[in-house]
C-alpha cells in the first residue's frame, strides 16, 4: 500500500516517444495533470509593503514590473475559473493582499461566483485593521486565513521583517482578530491559522505555543531559498538544519501561478519572471496551462532533468528533522 501510494503521488506527462509499456505503466502508476488547475493563485497588485530576510522580494522588487491587476482582467479570471474544477483560490502571490483597499470585495466576488472553491489567504497582518476584520467576517467568504507572523519576541520579529513592520502594531492586530473572530463563531466561520518559517532567529515552538493558548491554531513552514532567489544569510538557518534539494514538488503539475499583468509563471517562487508560460489576459488560463511550453516543463520534471527547469534546479529546503525527513 505505501508502494502503491508512492507511486500514485508522482506525475506522468504524456509524450508520443513513450514506448507502448512503458506508457501503459505509467498511466495505471502516476497521476494525469489536470487540464485545469486544481488552485490558482493570483495577485491583483505587485507589492508588499514588508522585507522578509526570508523572501526575494526586497531584492527583487525594484528590478520587476509594478501595477495593478485590470478589473477586466481580474473578472476574465474569476469568469473563466466558474467555468472550471478548481478546489482553491488564494488573491494573493508575491505580495500583501490587503495593500489592495478593494480586496475584501474580491474575496466576496469570488466566493459569490466560485462557491465550491475554498478561498485561503495568507497576509503579515499589518493591515488587519478594524474595518477590514469587520469586512472579512461579513462577507463570511473565506475558507481559511493565514497570518505570517514571525515569532512572539520583538527581537526576533523585527530581525525576522527587516525592521519594515511594527511589532506592536501586528500583535494588537492579530489579538483584536482573535477577540472578534471568536465572537463571529470562531472555527464555524473560517480556519485561522498563525504560521512562520521557522529560522535561527526565532523561537517556533514558543511562538506556536503562545498562539495555541490563545485558542488559534499555529504552525511552521520549513525555511527554503525560493527557487535559488533567496541567498540565506549567515546565521539565518536554524541549528543542525541542513539545505537540501527540493525534489519532492507537486507545484507545477497541479497549481496555477499568475501575476497582476496575467502572466503566468511556472511557481510562487518565481520573483524575477524566469519562466513566464504566456500571459493569461491574452489567451486564457486553460490555453497557458496546457500549452506546449508548460508540458515540455512538467515532462522534464517527471523525468528527472530539474537541472534543465530555471527555480527546480536551485531550489533547496531546510531539512531540520533527525530522520532526514521534512516537517
Amino acid at each position: 500500500m505505501d508502494l502503491w501510494r508512492a507511486l500514485k503521488s508522482r506525475y506522468y506527462v504524456p509524450s508520443e516517444k513513450d514506448a507502448l509499456l512503458a506508457g501503459a505503466w505509467n498511466r495505471a502508476t502516476r497521476r494525469r495533470v489536470p487540464q485545469f488547475p486544481r488552485t490558482v493563485q493570483f495577485e491583483t497588485h505587485s507589492a508588499c509593503n514588508a522585507a522578509c530576510v526570508f523572501c526575494p522580494y526586497p531584492a527583487t522588487a525594484a528590478g520587476q514590473p509594478k501595477g495593478r491587476m485590470p478589473p477586466e482582467l481580474f473578472h476574465k479570471i474569476v469568469d473563466e475559473m466558474a467555468r472550471h474544477d478548481v478546489r482553491r483560490i488564494s488573491p494573493y502571490l508575491n505580495n500583501e493582499p490587503f495593500l489592495d483597499p478593494d480586496m475584501v470585495e474580491k474575496i466576496r466576488t469570488l466566493h459569490e461566483r466560485i462557491p465550491r472553491a475554498k478561498l485561503v489567504l495568507t497576509t503579515n497582518g499589518s493591515l488587519l485593521d478594524e474595518a477590514t476584520v469587520d469586512g472579512l467576517l461579513a462577507a463570511d467568504a473565506l475558507h481559511a486565513l493565514y497570518l505570517s507572523i514571525q515569532g512572539v519576541d520583538r527581537e526576533g520579529y523585527e530581525a525576522s521583517t527587516g525592521g519594515a513592520l511594527n511589532f506592536e502594531d501586528v500583535m494588537s492586530n492579530a489579538l483584536s482578530l482573535i477577540a472578534k473572530w471568536k465572537a463571529a463563531g470562531g472555527r464555524r466561520r473560517f480556519k485561522l491559522v498563525i504560521t512562520m518559517v521557522r529560522t535561527s532567529k526565532i523561537d517556533v515552538e514558543k511562538a506556536a505555543a503562545f498562539w495555541r493558548e490563545k485558542g488559534v491554531a499555529s504552525q511552521w513552514t520549513p525555511l527554503e531559498n525560493r527557487g535559488g532567489n533567496t541567498a540565506l544569510g549567515p546565521g539565518l538557518i536554524p541549528e543542525k538544519g541542513t539545505m537540501r534539494r527540493f525534489a519532492r514538488c507537486a507545484r507545477l503539475f497541479k497549481q496555477a501561478y499568475i501575476l497582476w499583468n496575467g502572466d503566468m509563471v511556472l511557481c510562487c517562487t518565481d520573483y524575477t519572471r524566469r519562466v513566464v508560460l504566456g500571459n493569461v489576459g491574452e489567451s486564457s488560463i486553460a490555453d497557458v496551462w496546457n500549452s506546449p511550453k508548460a508540458s515540455g516543463v512538467r515532462r522534464l520534471y517527471a523525468e528527472g532533468r530539474m537541472d534543465l527547469i530555471p527555480l527546480c534546479r536551485e531550489c533547496a529546503i531546510c531539512d531540520t528533522t533527525e530522520d532526514g525527513s521534512f516537517r
